[in-house]
This record gives C-alpha cells, sequence and structure tokens, in this order.
C-alpha cells in the first residue's frame, strides 16, 4: 500500500469518524484487512449450475469490493439526515420556482414533527395523507418517520368509499387532505357515527402553501373568487377541523421528546398498489424499504450527483414516486423539482423549462416525448444535460424504445432510455439499465437486477425453479431487502399468497409475471398470470399480440386485448387500440390493416372485436386499466367503433 492511498484512507477515516458514519468505516476496516478483495475489479462467476437463486449472474456488473457492503440499519428519516447534514445550504426542494434548502428542509420537518406530537399522534399511530407532492407532504412523511408513526399514502381523486374503508381499517385519528376535498369529508363524517367518533382532527392543506409569494397571492384571489361563485368548496368550520397555518402554530409549544428508537423491520409508510388486474391493497413500507433502495443504487452503476436536478412527476403516494423519486432522490443530496399535478402531455415543456438532469418516468411520459420530439424538430434541440431517462411502472414497447433513443442522440443526448422493472410489493424497483447493459441486450429486456436482488423464473404449477439462459419462460420470483413487511390491515391471507416458502428454504415473493432471464441476468418480462386468456382449450398471454401490433403498424399509439367471457368459447378476445394523432384521419383503414394482420394469428388467438378509443385509461400508476375495459367489454353497451371478426 503506497503512501498516496494511505492519506487518501486517512480523509476517509476522518471523514466517516466526524459523521459517525458505521458504514463507512467498515468498508475502510474491509479494505485495510483484505486490500486485494477490494480493487476495482468486477466480479466473475467461478462455477455455474444454470439457476438464477445460486449463480446470480447479475452480479458480473458489480465490482467486488461491493459485494460486502452493508445495508443501513437506522430509521429512513435518520439516513436522509446522516447524509445530508454537511449540505445546509444546498438546494433540496423546488416548488414552482421556490427553492427550498437542505437546512429549511429539516427545520420544516422538524416543526411538523412537534406540531403532530402537539396533536396527539405517538409512536405507531396511523396518519392518513391524501395529497399530492407538495413541500408539506415531503415534511409530513419523514416527520411522522421520526417520531414513529406511519404515513398511510392515498390518492385525492380516491372515490367517497374507499376513503371511508380506509379512515376505518386504518384507525387514524388524523386525516390530512386538501380543501377541495372538505364536503367529502363531510359527508362521510356526518354518515358514519362510528368514523365521527374516531377522528379527532381532519387537517385541510392548500397546495398553494409554499409557492413563491406573488403566486400565493394569485392563486388565494382566484380561490377567493371561485368560492365567491360558488365554484370551488369552502371549508366548513368546525372543531376537529385544522388549517396547516394553526397546526405548525399549535406545534411550538411543544417541548417533549420527538425523536423514537430504530427497530427493525418496523413500518414506516403504507402505500397502496395500483389495482392494475384486482383491487388495490395497503402495502408496508419498513424502513429499510427506503435505506436498501438508496444504498443499493449507490453501489451500483449511476449518474446520479449532489446538486444534480431532478424532475418529480411520479406522485408521493406511489411507491416508485416516495421511495425512488423523493426519498432517494434527495437521499443523494439532489434538487427534487416537485411537479403536484398528473403530468404527461405537458412532460416536454417542463423540461424546456428546467432543464432536469433526471426523469423517472412511466411508458407513457416516454411516448409523449417521442411524439413531441418527432412532431417538433425544432424544439428542445439541446439535451445534453440529462443524465438519465428512466422508465418504469409497466413495460416499454422496444420499437419506441429504440426511436427514442435515435431522438435524444440527434439532440446531443449521451445517454439512451433505461427501462426498469419492479412492483409496488417489492419497494418497487428490482431492475435496472445501464448504457453499457444495454448495447448488448435483446429488445424487451428490463435491465438486470439491483446488487442485493435476487432474480428468479419459477415453474408457477409445480413449484420447481427454472434454468436461466434457455429461454424458458416462468413467473419471474424475487428476494430483495426492499420488500414490503406484507399487506396492512388484516390482509394476512393475501400476504401469505403472495410469498411462497422456496425449495432452498427460503422465502420468495411470487410478483404474478411471467418472463425469462438471460445468461447475463438480463431480465425480460412476457406478460401476467392473471391476464392470460383461454380460450377453446388453449391459453395465451395478450402481451404477445399487443406487442406483435404495435411491431408492424406504426400508426397505432397504445393497445390492449382483454377477454369477454362466453358461453361457448370459454373466453374471446377484445381489442382496444388507440391511433397518432397524425392517423385519425385514416382511421378506417388502419383499422383494415389490423385486422387483416391479425388475420393472421392462431385461430383462438384472433380479437373477436376491434375497438378505436382516442386515449385508454389508466391507473393511478399510469398502467393501461385492463379491469377497466374488461368491464367496459362485458357490458352490453358496446363503442361505435367496432369491427367484429367472422370465423375463419
Amino acid at each position: 500500500m503506497n503512501l498516496k492511498t494511505l492519506r487518501l484512507l486517512r480523509k476517509k477515516l476522518e471523514h466517516a469518524v466526524s459523521e459517525n458514519n458505521i458504514y463507512e468505516m467498515e468498508d475502510i476496516l474491509r479494505y485495510l484487512e483484505n486490500p486485494k478483495e477490494t480493487t476495482d475489479e468486477y466480479y466473475e462467476q467461478e462455477s455455474f449450475t444454470g439457476y438464477a437463486s445460486i449463480d446470480k449472474p447479475h452480479l458480473k456488473y458489480f465490482k467486488k469490493k461491493t459485494l460486502d457492503a452493508q445495508l443501513p440499519k437506522m430509521k429512513m428519516y435518520d439516513y436522509l439526515y446522516l447524509r445530508n447534514k454537511r449540505n445546509p445550504n444546498f438546494i433540496a426542494l423546488n416548488y414552482y420556482g421556490r427553492k427550498i434548502t437542505y437546512g429549511a428542509m429539516f427545520y420544516h420537518i422538524e416543526q411538523t414533527a412537534k406540531s403532530f406530537l402537539e396533536l396527539g399522534v405517538r409512536e405507531g399511530d396511523h396518519v392518513v395523507i391524501s395529497m399530492p407532492t407538495t413541500p408539506e407532504s415531503v415534511y409530513m412523511l419523514f416527520a411522522l418517520n421520526r417520531i414513529g408513526a406511519v404515513a398511510v399514502e392515498l390518492d385525492p381523486r380516491t372515490v367517497e368509499k374507499d376513503v371511508e374503508t380506509t379512515m376505518l381499517e386504518s384507525h387514524t385519528k388524523l386525516y390530512i387532505t386538501m380543501e377541495d376535498c372538505s364536503s367529502m369529508v363531510d359527508d362521510i363524517l356526518s354518515n358514519n357515527d362510528e368514523l365521527d367518533r374516531q377522528v379527532e382532527h381532519v387537517m385541510f392543506i392548500s397546495p398553494t402553501e409554499s409557492l413563491p409569494f406573488g403566486m400565493n397571492f394569485l392563486s388565494d384571489f382566484k380561490d377567493c373568487i371561485e368560492r365567491m361563485k360558488g365554484t370551488k368548496p369552502k371549508v366548513v368550520q368546525k372543531e376537529k377541523y385544522i388549517s396547516w397555518s394553526n397546526f405548525i402554530k399549535n406545534g411550538r409549544n411543544y417541548e417533549g421528546k420527538m425523536d423514537t428508537p430504530y427497530h427493525e423491520n418496523t413500518v414506516a409508510e403504507i402505500i397502496y398498489s395500483s389495482g392494475t388486474t384486482s383491487s388495490p391493497k395497503p402495502i408496508q413500507y419498513t424502513n429499510e424499504t427506503f435505506t436498501s433502495m438508496v444504498r443499493q443504487v449507490e453501489l451500483g452503476e449511476n449518474d446520479y450527483a449532489v446538486q444534480d436536478k431532478n424532475l418529480d412527476i411520479i406522485p408521493l403516494f406511489l411507491g416508485f414516486g416516495s421511495n425512488n423519486g423523493v426519498y432517494t432522490i434527495l437521499a443523494f443530496g439532489m434538487e427534487d423539482i416537485l411537479i403536484p399535478v398528473p403530468v404527461i402531455d405537458g412532460l416536454p415543456k417542463l423540461i424546456e423549462k428546467f432543464r432536469p438532469n433526471h426523469i423517472l418516468g412511466a411508458p407513457i411520459h416516454m411516448n409523449v416525448l417521442l411524439n413531441y420530439l418527432k412532431d417538433h424538430p425544432d424544439r428542445l434541440k439541446d439535451l445534453s444535460f440529462l443524465k438519465s431517462l428512466v422508465s418504469g411502472s409497466a413495460h416499454l414497447e422496444s420499437t419506441k424504445q429504440y426511436a427514442l433513443d435515435e431522438e435524444l442522440a440527434k439532440r446531443g443526448c449521451k445517454i439512451k432510455v433505461g427501462p426498469g422493472y419492479g412492483q409496488n410489493e417489492a419497494g418497487p424497483g428490482l431492475s435496472l439499465s445501464t448504457d453499457t447493459f444495454l448495447e448488448t441486450k435483446r429488445p424487451g429486456c428490463s435491465g438486470y437486477p439491483l446488487i442485493f436482488t435476487t432474480m428468479s423464473i419459477f415453474d408457477p404449477e409445480t413449484d420447481e425453479e427454472l434454468k436461466y439462459g434457455e429461454n424458458q419462460e416462468g413467473e419471474i420470483r424475487y428476494k430483495t431487502p426492499c420488500s414490503m413487511k406484507g399487506y396492512a390491515f388484516q390482509r394476512e391471507d393475501e400476504t401469505s399468497n403472495y410469498y411462497r416458502l422456496g425449495k432452498d428454504g427460503t422465502i420468495w415473493a411470487c410478483s404474478g409475471d411471467l418472463g425469462k432471464i438471460d445468461k447475463d441476468g438480463g431480465v425480460y418480462i412476457t406478460g401476467r398470470k392473471t391476464r392470460q386468456i383461454g380460450r377453446n382449450g388453449f391459453k395465451f398471454s395478450p402481451t404477445e399480440i399487443e406487442e406483435f401490433v404495435l411491431e408492424k403498424i406504426s400508426a397505432v399509439d397504445s393497445c390492449a386485448l382483454v377477454a369477454r367471457k362466453d358461453e361457448v368459447e370459454e373466453n374471446v378476445p377484445i381489442l382496444y387500440y388507440t391511433l397518432k394523432e397524425e392517423e385519425k384521419n385514416a382511421s378506417s383503414v388502419i383499422r383494415e390493416e389490423i385486422i387483416t394482420l391479425c388475420s393472421t394469428l392462431k385461430e383462438y388467438k384472433i380479437p373477436e372485436e376491434y375497438i378505436e378509443k382516442d386515449k385508454l385509461p389508466l391507473t393511478p400508476n399510469l398502467k393501461i386499466d385492463f379491469r377497466k375495459l374488461e368491464r367496459e367489454a362485458s357490458s352490453k353497451e358496446t363503442p361505435v367503433l367496432v369491427k367484429k371478426m367472422g370465423k375463419n
């Protein structure tokens, strides 16, 4: 070991001691004990069994020294503070141009924590938060974690019946939502005596609270005019109703204990699944769900750097938004640009305005950006500032992925779209893509597993693990330190169904997704177990047909194949599709092209009906809402644009 290395180690050790960062100290200790084992060499597999659970082929993409790294054992708030306490003047949150530093953010979190305690919230309590992504939403999530309580995140668009159910099953004493939802809350509490007794306080927050001063005044003025016209609900004054400003003011009186100790596997947040193929389920995230995600991203190949800018377009009430978005971005010391309203078509303008370095989005965002760049060659000419563009939540069609790569390259962008895979129960990220990895991958690859994540394929009928690299399709199962604790609120049966004891003696999570794993550990999602269509004794995946249509007919923008029950054939497939804007004038011609193309399929795969729509319905996770389409297909009323196939 040379003198230069010793000086560097000494500097790192001094920093680790000053920060009380035991993880950095342990890394230095391992290097001193085994300097030859902590080089920058990549891991090399010495023997192969053919089973991904043992071989873990994805480890070839990680350096040897990272494989022994430790995962944090602390509350998510404490880990966030540890990583940023030396950066008080760096920008943490950007809300419509109002920039909030890390020092200010931690101050607001502390004031919010005191206010919760003054209101009677205690360790283990559930607090339901039905809010868009605003600075107050961020403060509340971390403040509740600091005092040991649990944030139950709920989509503000949730219907009254489901809000009532969440209030009841969470046993919440405090419900937090926007002023616009006040009439719904009034109805719930007025018609449910049990809930009226249970809920001690309701806090209404305006999304304008943290806007810059001039913009806040203008927004308040508009709100006042709307209320005068009767177009905006006015909050009724009740003893249990409180405002954000009074909530914070009352918290200044609190002088008791604030922080609670860390306990392993303690719930930090509850979010709801997207409900793509079943009813939404409450998912429990632990402290480890958050901290392990940050550590896994950190130990892999990434382009995150302190004070980079992230465009935050995924809502906080989704797992992808709260963990991969807000928490991971802030843990890396970046500037998080909060966008409270759902953004799809407006994405290009936001990119032009903020010039972000990183964007985490869904396939629909990638499609919007692709269409915009193709239709507006004179706009967004310079995209060289982009350092990562991640597509998660659902499968991104390969043709669109590569087309977007080409458009980005024309504009000086040196990165490619990075498809990832995960699900809310997984915390929610399981795999990621890097540019070097994508160079060698076939179309349809959704990246390789994170460093401490194990993924494999299983026969869903026999539970036998299948060999990877042999083009075998099975159910994707996984093990990850970011996994949920389980479903909340007496969902033990659903939790036990999600996990399966493997023949290796360990617990595997059953994703319900069908897929393949190649020789390098690359993951390919081919369909969904519950989305398989059975017809005349045959079974097939709708994804196969959807990909076929999108690949062969460029005029089709999106499509979804769903099943309708049939007394004779068991099920009949119905194809819903949308056309690109510039192709809508040729609607009838394109419909005939789709029908002709599908007639080349095996008979049991040919759709019975072809239905054109302006837009396909989406879940809050921005996935296609197949359940809604299935209900529509099964209803007696049939949409106008239908072409029925005769039997071959």
